[in-house]
């Protein structure tokens, strides 16, 4: 997984759907931000945040290998803000425990989730 220059914010992108991750990832990249991923299963990007931790993270609620809670559970131990992008309604049962997070309903342009990363660099400084 390609991961760019660390001095560049570091944003986590978990999506299972290629065309919407490359999307995301050139918008992110062109914004100045730094890509971890994009990781198509909750299980690899647990492993890498074995060894890393991102500065902020994008998740899809449901990937191919189920709901993205255990990833969420892990960033927010660590206190790294994330927010939901997903085709799933907001109240989607599956991530219940994570009411406070910002949730993003696909379709949306790229630059909408561009503009919530800028949001958590203005909170988090």
């Amino acid at each position: 997984m390609p991961i760019q220059n660390t001095s560049k914010p570091l944003v986590l992108i978990l999506e299972d759907e290629a065309l919407i991750a490359l999307n995301l990832q050139d918008e992110l990249q062109d914004a100045g931000y730094a890509v971890a991923g994009p990781f198509t299963t909750c299980s690899v990007a647990l492993e890498w945040l074995g060894t890393a931790t991102p500065s902020m993270a994008i998740l899809d609620a449901t990937l191919n290998d189920g709901s993205c809670s255990n990833v969420a559970a892990e960033l927010s131990r660590r206190e790294v803000p994330f927010l939901i992008y997903s085709g799933h309604q907001e109240n989607h049962p599956l991530l219940a425990e994570f009411q406070h997070v910002t949730w993003i309903e696909k379709p949306a342009p790229p630059a909408a989730l561009v503009q919530a990363c800028e949001q958590f660099l203005v909170r988090c400084s």
